[in-house]
């Protein structure tokens, strides 16, 4: 996909930005205008002696522009490939479907 870079803006940090941890995307969605992202944690809660459920709770959504999303998508294949070739992440081969 061909689009025109646009200038690069100065930035200027906000530390009051919180930040939020997620373990899963719960949600994607593109509506013909924005992508939609939502962020999900699981949090463990004791139920009984020795006993615990999990329990999934939403914990950011993020409303993107496609032209950000396709950014994302640039950023998080770089990403990927380094953690690749640094070890830490590895390819699994799709299942043939078939059992051994």
């Amino acid at each position: 996909m061909d689009y025109e870079q646009p200038p690069e803006l100065p930035y200027v940090d906000r530390i009051e930005v919180a930040e939020a941890f997620a373990d899963q995307i719960r949600l994607t969605h593109f509506d013909g205008y924005s992508v939609r992202l939502e962020f999900a944690v699981t949090r463990p809660h004791l139920t009984g002696r020795n006993q615990a459920e999990s329990t999934l709770y939403p914990i950011a959504r993020i409303a993107l522009s496609p032209m950000a999303a396709v950014a994302l998508n640039q950023q998080l294949t770089v990403l990927v490939s380094l953690l690749e070739k640094q070890g830490l992440l590895k390819r699994i081969a799709p299942s043939s479907g078939k059992t051994q």
